[in-house]
């Protein structure tokens, strides 16, 4: 497991309220969903009194969340992640395409990240026959029961074990996937290369969602469209998408060569 390890490493104490702040967002590792104000304490050394009123301020400006009696990663921490570089220029490389495919198609697409253990949605244009909605905003998605988050589970175990995903799984309908489901569904995801839910994150939807590859075929990021499952076709969805993918890689190849340097 990831931690900050920055007190038990050093031994130093930061004195400034930044220095602990600083600590505090640092404690989570990358297998942590939240932690309590105990290992919080633990991890920074800060007194147990000053970890949980700087938690509470963290909370209140949304760095922190509450979950029960623990803390957890905020998501405006996610979106100022999405300013750094190499999210803008993923952004800037698929808005267009994802625009385009959103008015094509006529129902929503979206572009989600992985990050660290979670699922970042960070574009989301168009609904069903209305274009007109368009964020960004760091929204999480769930990973069992979504096509991206199956995508997800499905390329990348080793980031996203199965052990610490199960605790997590919620029942959205009846058809949505159980724990003993899980692992073969991801299976057929790995050999067909895309996933597909059908009414199991929301009654009534379905979603076909495809890998976006970077250099060396790193995956990036999951492409999805959802639309009403009355009328829609897999086939034509995920043609549609597959498209979009490849043209988006292209882009980013494009940046790249262009901001190499000489």
């Amino acid at each position: 497991m990831t931690t900050a390890g920055a007190v038990r490493e050093s031994g130093e104490r930061p004195n400034s309220v930044l220095g602990k702040v600083s600590l505090i967002l640092s404690a989570f590792g990358d297998d942590d969903y939240s932690l309590g104000l105990a290992e919080l304490r633990s991890r920074t050394g800060i007194a147990k009194a000053t970890v949980h009123r700087l938690c509470q301020e963290l909370v209140a400006t949304d760095f922190l969340e509450r979950d029960g009696c623990n803390y957890r990663l905020g998501v405006r921490l996610y979106t100022m992640g999405l300013r750094s570089p190499q999210q803008r220029t993923l952004r800037e490389a698929a808005r267009p395409v994802i625009e385009g495919l959103a008015q094509t198609l006529d129902n929503a697409v979206i572009l989600a990240i992985p990050h660290d253990s979670e699922l970042l949605c960070v574009e989301n244009l168009g609904t069903h026959r209305n274009h007109a909605r368009s964020t960004a905003d760091g929204r999480r998605l769930q990973l069992h029961s979504t096509a991206a988050g199956k995508l997800t589970l499905a390329l990348l175990p080793e980031q996203y074990p199965l052990a610490s995903v199960v605790p997590q799984m919620v029942r959205c309908t009846p058809h949505t996937l159980g724990p003993a489901q899980l692992p073969g569904e991801l299976k057929r995801v790995r050999e067909q290369g895309y996933a597909v839910e059908v009414e199991e994150r929301r009654l009534g939807y379905l979603a076909v969602a495809v890998p976006v590859r970077g250099a060396g075929g790193a995956y990036l990021s999951a492409l999805s469209v959802i639309a009403p499952t009355a009328g829609s076709r897999i086939t034509r969805l995920l043609t549609a998408l597959t498209q979009a993918s490849n043209v988006i890689t292209t882009r980013l190849a494009r940046y790249d060569s262009l901001r190499a340097p000489l």
